[in-house]
């Protein structure tokens, strides 16, 4: 039906190459995952939920949000590192296979001079896939949650 399929869309990651955006914000760290993992085998959970906020997105004026973008920066061993994470000091130089996420919003969302932007992210687990899932919030307004139980896009194992 055409109703999910414009859902599906908008609840869908894309890799993309970010390009023609405004960056509105620092980046921040959202999840970290250890290898190997400290308390295996007795203990593996890969499922995460951050929340990161933001004040003062575009100055002045306030800022209209389309989308989240996401990056990922892995220590290999040591001092060696693969990162596309902007501004980094670890940045992989000429990573053309390695893109971000692009998480888009279903409805833009206007963050006033001044108002806080929070961003409320799950990474979900279950036996057989791995999805995400995402909203946003202001003071004066609260996104649906994106992708619930994986139902536009998920990753399979």
């Amino acid at each position: 039906n055409n109703k999910f399929e414009g859902l599906k869309a908008m609840e869908t990651a894309y890799v993309v190459k970010l390009h023609n955006v405004v960056q509105l914000a620092d980046t921040q760290q959202c999840f970290e995952f250890a290898h190997p993992n400290p308390d295996w085998p007795n203990h593996i959970d890969n499922q995460r939920f951050s929340v990161r906020e933001w004040t003062g997105l575009g100055g002045e004026q306030g800022a209209t949000v389309h989308g989240l973008g996401g990056y990922f920066e892995s220590r290999l061993y040591g001092d060696v590192f693969i990162s596309i994470l902007p501004g980094s000091p670890n940045y992989s130089e000429g990573m053309f296979s390695w893109f971000p996420l692009y998480f888009p919003l279903r409805n833009p969302v206007y963050a006033a001079p001044g108002e806080k932007l929070r961003v409320h992210m799950w990474r979900m687990v279950s036996s057989s896939r791995v999805w995400y899932e995402w909203a946003v919030s202001t003071e004066h307004h609260v996104s649906p949650v994106h992708n619930p139980n994986g139902r536009s896009y998920w990753i399979g194992l």
